[in-house]
């Protein structure tokens, strides 16, 4: 078990790794070409859409498991207690690490470099990896695989996950590569939380 935990942490480091070299590439003005094209494409409907969509990120992602934690506080049940507090730790290892990252690459974000790329949402801080997509990916794990680990519950969260993805694509404030770190690292962030929390046994 505990070499699986390693062969994973290692090779999302790895992934992390190399997108962050392919990110600070002149690679990246293809995403940029691609990001601009499919800003052309978007109706007043579709912006204030994706912009609500990005913007619900934390009353589903926070919210949920610290209700889950409530209501495990309220009724003395450890296990949601448990899952809650793995949720919303792993969320916030992964905002750790995805800020640290931020800070050391200090990549700007696609609207900062390319004036053909409209700025439709915040952004912050610099651009790789995306929070956002830290944020719903150790969320959307947490859920389908903690919480309720049913088809229906797995097909939602992944189809929220990845609407908060393209969101940030769409509004101009990531690049692709931004995503797919951001990914990387919300699953580090969940799979960290996770193991500590699997070293010391749950007593009912």
């Amino acid at each position: 078990m505990k070499k699986k935990f390693w062969f994973q942490l290692l090779a999302l480091i790895a992934i992390v790794t190399c997108l962050a070299f392919y990110r600070t590439s002149e690679h990246k003005i293809k995403e940029q070409d691609f990001i601009a094209a499919l800003q052309l494409k978007q109706s007043p409907a579709s912006i204030r859409f994706f912009q609500i969509v990005s913007d619900s990120i934390s009353f589903i992602s926070l919210g949920i498991p610290a209700v889950v934690l409530a209501f495990g506080l309220y009724r003395k049940r450890k296990i949601w207690v448990r899952q809650g507090l793995i949720i919303l730790l792993g969320i916030a290892l992964g905002g750790l690490i995805s800020a640290t990252l931020k800070r050391t690459i200090k990549e700007p974000r696609p609207y900062e470099v390319d004036a053909r790329i409209s700025q439709w949402s915040v952004g912050g801080s610099n651009s790789f990896p995306s929070g956002h997509t830290v944020e719903a990916t150790a969320a959307a794990i947490g859920f389908s695989t903690l919480l309720m680990r049913t088809p229906p519950v797995m097909l939602l969260s992944m189809i929220w996950a990845l609407l908060i993805m393209f969101s940030r694509i769409v509004l101009g404030v990531h690049n692709f590569t931004d995503i797919l770190g951001g990914i990387a690292v919300g699953c580090m962030g969940l799979l960290i939380v996770h193991d500590l929390f699997e070293r010391r046994p749950l007593r009912e």
